[in-house]
């Protein structure tokens, strides 16, 4: 099996709302009624809820007879009917299944399919036997989608801050990921990280531990090299997150915040689905093209509603007339798709304006991917600090990064100075945020992080929809100027990039040049692949990765989903997916960075207090011992 979450999503689908034939642990073989088409409840927890609304519409649960969705932890409140079928869909944890046992002591719908999003024990299922006092339990399912599928090659942990053990319910959920993609792949971590450390072994102990009827075991019968599931560290690439980013999803999450591909905009949501043909055509596109590509949608549609407009009706005929008004309906869907992306770009552009980001996005291109000497660069950052039309989080940024790139204290004092005028900035930074700018360096090892590589990327000339502009767009994002690289919004390769070529082609990105090779991967081998490929799969020499799963504990970012799928795309023979336990922006790891700062001076404070109380209960003790043996 590809790695297709979506194939995965739609299948599961059918198993839980379509198939009546699915044979589950104590399903009543004798109950011939599940075939016969009812309406029905969908019970979920607060966990499945979230996985059911990323991965499927409304509309698609009323196709499928579901008529009410409830939360299972409020079942004391649910009302009885006895006349419809419920469906559970439910994480295994202790929470949600002690309030499924309630439920099925005290039911109140006619019969019961129970889904797990993942594996359950064999004293789960004796407790479901005697809480099924009434024998309404139909049939118990376990389907492997303790995440959230975003989109195709997108995916989302999402870590519950009240587990007791966060680590290993986040390796659940990653097996969860494995089981439902059919892969036992090689763990490989980054040695620096010792959170990676814990992951990965808890990972490799779920799939070697073989509890839940060796679920592990033939995965991988139909690949002739092992997968490989790579767990980073955000920590170890701060520098991708602080970017500002020039590509449809990616600028809308930053000025808008993309949560579970719902947008909150102009007071109202909106979805941001791969069933919506320009959303899926234009999310990867920078945006030059996208511009480009919204005026010939625009276009698309003006030529559509024209040839259909009731000015036209009375040349035609009666079949004619009919065929038209069947289209009323989508000309109106086509009709709000244009406005809603119309306002999403149109609140793009406005951030854009607003923030000075066409010379502040081309400033840190030019620092991080070194297009300037130092010396031309530090006054340019100057005249941002003097301008109070940048915000201070973008001032921030630049600071962060020409500190990265340039380690200079004297020129870092002088940028603070300026960040702290109130005549110039507002709002003044925190405490936190002036810590951070200067513990940037030794918090995060920048040795790590591969510098800014340039990348051809694919742009178009912009139409003159957005002509009124001061910056000249269609120059900066023209790809036809025969100028290699010429986008200089977009130089930046994100890390991974270095990561995954060292795993795709090994030979050819050795080389002592490339920072991100350097940076060791630790390997975890499963019994099973190690069974089945010698012990060579340790090594990326004999076998080149074919089948990649990133992570990114801490955070993954659009772009660096962007450059996954582009990855994909151009080599047919490669299957990459990505995800981690959050989608990040740049203010959201900004915040995260300086509660780093924060937590780290207060463990500091609490480390300096025990040295003094421990110094001054030496000194008390050596005073006692003068004192005995003055006394003797």
């Amino acid at each position: 099996m590809t790695l297709s979450l979506s194939k995965v999503k739609d299948e599961y689908f059918q198993r839980l709302f379509k198939s009546s034939d699915v044979k589950g642990i104590g399903q009543n073989q004798l109950n011939n009624e599940t075939s016969t088409k009812r309406p029905k409840v969908l019970l979920l927890d607060n966990y499945t809820t979230t996985v059911i609304s990323t991965c499927y519409s409304q509309s698609q649960l009323l196709a499928s007879d579901i008529v009410l969705i409830e939360l299972i932890d409020s079942s004391k409140d649910l009302s009885t009917m006895k006349h419809l079928d419920c469906i559970v869909y439910i994480k295994p944890c202790s929470e949600s299944f002690q309030s499924l046992l309630a439920e099925l002591r005290s039911p109140h719908y006619r019969k019961y399919e129970l889904y797990f999003n993942n594996t359950t024990s064999k004293i789960q299922i004796e407790q479901l036997a005697q809480a099924d006092e009434h024998e309404v339990v139909d049939k118990v399912v376990e389907l492997f989608q303790d995440y959230s599928t975003l989109n195709d090659d997108l995916f989302l942990i999402n870590p519950s801050t009240q587990a007791v053990n966060p680590i290993l319910q986040e390796a659940e959920s990653l097996a969860s990921l494995l089981l439902s993609l059919n892969k036992t792949p090689l763990i490989k971590f980054e040695t620096n990280s010792i959170e990676l450390k814990r992951l990965g072994s808890e990972i490799l102990y779920n799939i070697n531990s073989n509890s839940n009827n060796n679920l592990f075991d033939d995965l991988n019968r139909n690949s002739d090299a092992p997968p490989i599931l790579l767990l980073l560290d955000r920590k170890n690439d701060p520098i991708t997150p602080l970017l500002s980013p020039w590509t449809y999803r990616s600028m809308i999450n930053e000025f808008l915040k993309i949560d579970k591909n719902v947008v909150n905009l102009n007071g109202s949501q909106v979805v941001l689905s791969e069933e919506d043909q320009f959303y899926s055509e234009a999310m990867y596109l920078n945006y030059g093209d996208l511009t480009e590509k919204f005026k010939q949608y625009v276009e698309k549609y003006k030529s559509e509603t024209k040839q259909s407009s009731i000015d036209n009706l009375t040349s035609q005929n009666l079949a004619e007339l009919k065929k038209v008004i069947t289209k009323f309906p989508e000309y109106k869907k086509f009709s709000v798709n244009v406005s809603t992306h119309l306002s999403l770009i149109s609140a793009i552009d406005a951030q854009i304006t607003q923030n000075s980001l066409w010379e502040i996005g081309e400033l840190e291109q030019t620092i991080i991917a070194e297009l300037d000497q130092q010396s031309n660069i530090k006054p340019k950052i100057l005249q941002i600090l003097e301008s109070r039309k940048a915000s201070t989080a973008n001032k921030i940024k630049l600071i962060l990064l020409y500190s990265y790139k340039f380690h200079n204290p004297t020129d870092l004092s002088v940028f603070i100075t300026k960040l702290n005028n109130p005549e110039l900035t507002s709002p003044l930074p925190t405490l936190n945020q002036l810590e951070l700018l200067k513990k940037f360096a030794t918090l995060y090892d920048t040795s790590n992080i591969q510098a800014g590589q340039s990348q051809q990327q694919q742009s178009q000339g912009l139409s003159n929809i957005f002509a009124n502009k001061k910056v000249n767009i269609q120059n900066i994002f023209n790809r036809n100027t025969g100028v290699t690289n010429d986008n200089i919004f977009m130089q930046y390769t994100p890390r991974l990039n270095g990561v995954l070529a060292n795993l795709i082609d090994p030979e050819n990105n050795s080389s002592n040049n490339n920072q991100a090779s350097r940076n060791s991967l630790s390997t975890l081998t499963p019994d099973r692949v190690k069974q089945q490929y010698g012990t060579t799969a340790t090594t990326t020499s004999k076998y080149t990765a074919r089948d990649i799963i990133v992570y990114i504990k801490g955070g993954a970012t659009y772009e660096e989903a962007r450059l996954v799928h582009e990855l994909s795309q151009n080599n047919k023979h490669l299957n990459i997916i990505i995800g981690g336990d959050a989608m990040l922006n740049s203010s959201q790891w900004l915040n995260i960075m300086c509660d780093t700062v924060a937590r780290n001076e207060h463990e500091d404070h609490d480390n300096d207090d025990d040295a003094k109380a421990q110094t001054r209960g030496t000194a008390a003790g050596q005073n006692r011992q003068e004192m005995l043996r003055d006394i003797l």
